[in-house]
């Protein structure tokens, strides 16, 4: 098992490409797995000295048969999965609890949280064989400090959380780590568009979550598990 194979699910989102295009700058294959119908989606560039340093194909990660056969076909791919960090998620907001529909929980639901519990636990079986691993999830904000009118999404990010603390606990001493970064607003076109008069300066960049993803993946990180690390900036 090779630590410099990852799987970024999210991959093509905002986000996503910019964790995706970190580690690959930093020798770090990874892999994507895609909405299907999307045909690749907004895909990340792979280095100009570092082609092969991305596979990806299409898979409903938010259903079990789907993401264990991305796991398994990366694996076989590149003969291991060292890294998962899980990108895949939604946003939907401006309705209270009792006014929001069930349709719209689910959603969050799985865009957030099953695809986080699906893909982690179909790579923990490799990483528990390899004795060695990285799981990398992003939670959010609101998950520790909800508020009023985002009711699905803080509770499905706050799924995240718990998730990523239990992971934490049932691999203790195996030479696996999970973590989780809880990020402010993020500086992406779509939340410019939709909150034109904010002051950005005090929103995250993808950069920076993508640097402490690529820490949480070095040796230098092997003792750092259990943590939701608050990534706030100036909000």
């Amino acid at each position: 098992m090779e630590m410099n194979t990852a799987i970024v699910t999210g991959g093509t989102g905002a986000l996503g490409r910019v964790v995706a295009s970190t580690m690959m700058n930093n020798g770090i294959r990874v892999a994507i797995p895609v909405r299907p119908g999307s045909r690749g989606g907004a895909l990340p560039p792979e280095p100009e000295r570092g082609t092969g340093m991305m596979y990806w194909r299409e898979a409903d990660i938010g259903t079990e048969s789907g993401a264990a056969t991305f796991v398994r076909e990366t694996a076989e791919q590149w003969g291991g999965v060292g890294i998962l960090v899980n990108c895949a998620g939604g946003y939907a907001g401006g309705e209270k609890i009792g006014e929001v529909s069930s349709a719209t929980f689910e959603e969050m639901l799985t865009a957030n949280l099953r695809t986080a519990f699906l893909m982690s636990g179909a790579v923990l079986p490799l990483m528990r064989a390899a004795k060695r691993g990285r799981i990398i999830s992003i939670a959010a904000m609101a998950a520790l400090t909800p508020t009023a009118a985002r009711g699905p999404y803080a509770i499905a990010k706050r799924g995240v959380v718990t998730l990523t603390e239990t992971i934490a606990e049932e691999v203790k001493g195996s030479g696996i780590t999970a973590n989780a970064i809880a990020p402010g607003i993020i500086l992406t076109q779509a939340n410019r568009a939709s909150m034109p008069s904010a002051d950005t300066s005090r929103w995250v960049t993808p950069e920076e979550i993508a640097a402490l993803v690529l820490y949480l993946c070095s040796e230098d990180a092997r003792s750092v598990s259990g943590n939701v690390l608050k990534v706030y900036g100036g909000v």
